[in-house]
């Protein structure tokens, strides 16, 4: 066996490994893939090298110098390919030209001996003898490219801020001269002093250390299982959340601009740098693996400067609180990174501090709550010679979860909130209470119901997960005798005029239920004498003592035949006739509403 054969073969298997580590975890990355192209044909190039010194018989080895000269001609052509991608550089027609030369100086190669004119045995195997073009060709065809592609990173890694591309750029730029150098003190050199080789020309195995330093590079910077272009694109750089990508040591991968907002974190903080935020969150964890968690922001509450952070390049931000979620994440499938999301949560928790307080009030005493929910339940309506409100209300326990509240305006409109939370019980009526107080909110925000019901689900929301809510808003203006109203899900109202009962049509999607329920405004115009009914599910759904609920249809019989009586009257008859249904047993919270125009 030819002992300088393992040159080569050393190299192949190097680069072979290389490949496949890449090829298994590589992402869909273009630069990834120019890598790949170049790694195959340099491993065709050693397998050639191969061959070469293993002593083919006859002129089997001319022909093989021919066919596999395409390895070392189109080499410089990719790595220039593989430069220009790395660089996000434009250089569109010399890649083209170089291809173009490539393809061309093959064709001369393999149909001339203007490039390989023979080959000649050497005590380590076969060496081709160089035609005319030869020279021309490993220096134009190959060296050009190469040479050009170096300077393309070199030149573009001094005018970055970003620390893992300026050293990962000069890394394949220095490794791809140093193959270069050797190559040519190995091979081409002895070629233009005119003296026949006296050792092993070791252009193409020299050309692993250029394999290696790429890629070490599209490791470190990250184009492999985890890509920073697409975290740019996919973790939200313009988005409302903050988003921070670290490594395992602390150090900035990727910031966009509400966290650095968020955070006070100047621009000249650049990727590379080490970014602690311990110095930015308070009570931030020593071991910050964790799912969610919320923090109080230094940046806001500190009167002290953060070490590093400069306040005059951005304004003191105003959210005091955030809720931040973590996650671990591979880089490259090898380092660990940490991912964060930072979302403010000022509004919201300040808006929920009295509604903390009811809830914490409510735990203490049932009977506590009780009294509590009958003081945010309106009651107390106000007096009009234009209309007259009618209401009863009645939990399923001492708590339940409807709500009825109504709120008179100083351009004397009424508000009027009418809903059935999920369930009934202690849960319901903390979620009603909340439901309420965000009510009292959004009345003062505008006069347009499909806006202040969307007002309070965008409030709710993100703390109420275990329930929704079915509803309708109304806003009534006497002078005008007009009804505006939105569902939220909440079933038909009842319209009662002239005799008549017909349903209050519209539609509107359940809050809580989904993150953008859709909500339409409908607007009724009401004569003296007309009744506006809503009523809770648990009128209807009363079970009989074989199990049989009562049912939409025979409730709205029983209202339509009890209409021609006075409207506390009708009331009470409605309520008897569900009761007696149930035979006294109610299995939900029971609410009625009715507006009269006088």
């Amino acid at each position: 066996m030819n002992p300088y054969i393992l040159i080569p073969f050393s190299a192949l298997l190097i680069n072979g490994a290389l490949f496949a580590y890449v090829n298994a975890l590589k992402g869909n990355s273009k630069t990834v893939d120019l890598y790949q192209r170049f790694s195959f044909v340099l491993s065709i190039w050693h397998i050639a090298l191969i061959l070469y010194w293993s002593f083919l018989p006859g002129n089997l080895s001319l022909i093989f110098f021919k066919i596999s000269s395409f390895a070392w001609i189109f080499i410089g052509c990719l790595f220039f390919e593989f430069a220009v991608q790395f660089t996000n550089s434009s250089f569109r027609f010399l890649i083209y030209f170089f291809r173009g030369l490539s393809l061309v100086s093959f064709l001369i190669t393999l149909s001339t001996d203007l490039v390989i004119a023979g080959t000649s045995r050497a005590y380590w195997g076969d060496v081709l003898i160089s035609g005319p073009l030869y020279l021309p060709v490993t220096n134009f065809v190959v060296g050009l490219p190469t040479l050009v592609g170096s300077l393309i990173l070199i030149w573009k890694s001094f005018g970055s801020q970003n620390v893992f591309f300026k050293n990962q750029s000069r890394l394949v730029a220095y490794g791809t001269i140093f193959t270069y150098v050797l190559s040519f003190l190995t091979t081409i050199l002895p070629r233009f002093l005119g003296s026949s080789l006296t050792f092993p020309p070791v252009s193409g195995s020299a050309a692993v250390i250029q394999s290696i330093c790429i890629f070490i590079a599209i490791q470190k910077y990250g184009f492999m299982d985890l890509k920073l272009e697409h975290i740019a694109l996919r973790l939200y750089s313009e988005i409302r959340e903050g988003v921070i990508l670290l490594s395992s040591k602390d150090t900035l991968l990727f910031i966009n601009l509400s966290a650095r907002k968020m955070l006070n974190i100047p621009e000249d903080v650049n990727t590379g740098t080490v970014l602690d935020l311990k110095g930015c969150l308070e009570g931030f964890p020593s071991d910050s693996y964790f799912e969610r968690k919320e923090f109080v922001n230094l940046a806001v509450q500190s009167t002290v400067p953060i070490p590093g952070l400069h306040e005059e390049l951005f304004p003191t931000p105003e959210n005091k609180y955030l809720e931040v979620s973590s996650s671990p994440i591979p880089l490259s499938g090898k380092s660990g990174g940490k991912v964060y999301i930072l979302r403010d949560i000022t509004e919201k928790k300040e808006s929920f501090e009295k509604i903390r307080k009811l809830l914490y009030r409510l735990d203490l005493d049932l009977d506590l709550a009780r009294n509590i929910q009958e003081m945010i339940t309106t009651r107390d309506f106000p007096d009009s010679p234009d209309y007259k409100i009618h209401s009863y209300f009645k939990p399923y326990v001492k708590v339940g979860g409807d709500i009825l509240n109504v709120r008179k305006e100083k351009d004397e409109s009424l508000h009027i909130l009418f809903g059935d939370v999920s369930g009934h019980g202690i849960s319901a009526a903390m979620v009603a209470a909340m439901t309420s107080i965000a009510f009292e909110a959004a009345t003062g925000r505008s006069t347009y119901t499909d806006q202040n019901l969307l007002f309070m689900h965008e409030l709710l929301k993100d703390t109420i997960t275990l329930h929704f809510l079915s509803s309708v808003y109304m806003r009534y203006v006497p002078s005008e005798k007009k009804l505006e109203y939105s569902y939220g899900g909440h079933h038909p109202g009842l319209l009662i005029r002239d005799k008549e009962c017909i349903f209050i049509e519209g539609s509107g999607g359940i809050l809580f239920a989904i993150s953008s329920p859709k909500i339409q405004r409908y607007e009724l115009n009401l004569q003296k004498g007309d009744r506006i009914l809503f009523y809770s599910d648990g009128l209807f759904e009363v079970r009989n003592g074989e199990g049989n609920i009562l049912g939409k249809q025979k409730f709205l019989e029983a209202v339509k035949s009890l209409m021609s009586e006075d409207t506390n009257s009708m009331i009470r008859s409605i309520l008897s006739y569900s009761g007696s249904y149930g035979e006294g047993e109610m299995s939900d919270d029971v609410t009625i509403f009715c507006l009269e125009v006088l």
